[in-house]
């Protein structure tokens, strides 16, 4: 029984919930301003004036999914990675951050986590809503019918204090199940914020292993790991499987030297 009820004691399921909600009103803004963005932009490239607007509405996106990143942190406990900040000072640091922008590969997926924000956010909302009210509408019911408002489901008419009782055992059922019912949804909303919003390309993770030999020397790879957790965190997006294969990119790139000892390996930047 503890494990029917225990959702409602927990913060979490209510965050959920409120998530699932939100999925909605968030699709509709999401959809509405990047298509509309898209739409202007592509529809005025030929004067040139589109491509601003296109470059403003790549912003815009980025912004939005910072926006749902929050959300699926704070209301999902969705892993996140933290952005590590470029490097401002290199040259060509514009024209570098406008072509990640264009082509980066974060752009695109964030742009198709919005646009598929609206039919998830209806899904989502439509799930929600239909959990709370059959597990409200036994309770309601009679109610309803004692203060005479007249009632009806398809064909049946409602209109006797022992017929509306009928929905009693379906509200008995989902204020039981209901709550388990909606943070089994949540991990499906969570899983698909993750995977989209929570990537880190092959470019980013060489750049962070870099940064983190930089400040400790050499490292082997479990201490490098511990370094990345505190500056990224922790999630599917760091793992021992990603990090060697990053490693060994950058050993073969020349960036990184590889010292065996006892078994264990140890890494260091190259000497330039």
């Amino acid at each position: 029984m503890s494990w029917l009820l225990g959702p409602y004691a927990e913060m979490r399921t209510y965050r959920v919930l409120a998530y699932l909600l939100l999925g909605l009103p968030l699709g509709i803004l999401d959809f509405t301003i990047v298509v509309t963005g898209l739409s202007l932009g592509l529809g005025l490239i030929i004067t040139l004036v589109g491509i601003p607007v296109l470059v403003a509405t790549l912003l815009v996106v980025r912004s939005l999914a910072a926006m749902e990143r929050g959300l699926a942190v704070s209301l999902l406990d969705a892993p996140m990675p933290r952005r590590v900040p470029g490097r401002e000072r290199e040259s060509g640091f514009f024209w570098a951050r406008l072509r990640d922008l264009v082509f980066g590969r974060h752009t695109w997926e964030e742009m198709g986590f919005l646009l598929l924000r609206l039919p998830l956010g209806i899904l989502d909302f439509t799930v929600a809503v239909t959990i709370v009210a059959l597990a409200l509408c036994g309770i309601a019911m009679p109610i309803i019918v004692a203060a005479g408002v007249p009632a009806s489901v398809g064909s049946w008419e409602i209109d006797t204090f022992v017929e509306s009782l009928a929905y009693l055992p379906v509200s008995a059922l989902f204020l039981l199940v209901g709550p388990r019912l909606i943070l089994a949804w949540g991990e499906l909303s969570r899983w698909l914020a993750t995977a989209l919003l929570g990537r880190i390309e092959p470019r980013e993770s060489k750049r962070a292993v870099v940064d983190v030999l930089a400040s400790i020397g050499e490292a082997d790879g479990f201490r490098i790991l511990d370094e990345l957790e505190l500056r990224i965190g922790r999630g599917p997006f760091l793992t021992p499987t990603r990090l060697e294969a990053t490693l060994l990119a950058l050993e073969s790139a020349g960036q990184v030297s590889a010292r065996h000892e006892g078994g264990r390996t140890f890494y260091t930047l190259a000497q330039s």
